[in-house]
């Protein structure tokens, strides 16, 4: 009986833990190789949620910059990608999560790069 009770105990913590820090609907990611590969293909566009200062100072080249916080607001400059994939990128990969999450829920086909600028190793522009 303590047994079953200590089990039943755990998986109940284990479901509140999920609960409040596991993924949340699990965001569609790709890994910064993946991204280097699909960089330049016509069906794939790279978008920036980062500043329009840190996008200054060094971004993928070609790519629209629109700040995470002022995606919402801004979703219509975007409906000419409606028709490919994005791939939205910040410097982590944390920014870039929201973003693509944000694209998802009004109907985009977004995926966030994972390790955003510190991960990527394919070409940059830079305005140092």
């Amino acid at each position: 009986m303590k047994i079953t009770i200590i089990i039943i105990i755990g998986l109940l913590s284990a479901y509140a833990f999920n609960s409040l820090y596991g993924k949340k609907g699990d965001i569609p990611s790709i890994e910064s190789a993946k991204g280097v590969e699909l960089y330049g293909n016509k069906d794939y566009v790279f978008v920036d949620v980062r500043t329009v200062k840190e996008h200054q100072a060094k971004a993928i080249p070609d790519t629209p910059v629109i700040p995470v916080q002022e995606l919402e607001s801004r979703i219509d400059e975007l409906k000419k990608y409606k028709d490919k994939k994005i791939v939205v990128y910040c410097r982590s990969g944390n920014r870039s999560r929201t973003g693509t999450d944000i694209l998802i829920k009004h109907g985009f086909d977004a995926v966030n790069l994972l390790g955003g600028m510190l991960q990527w190793k394919g070409p940059v522009i830079s305005g140092e």
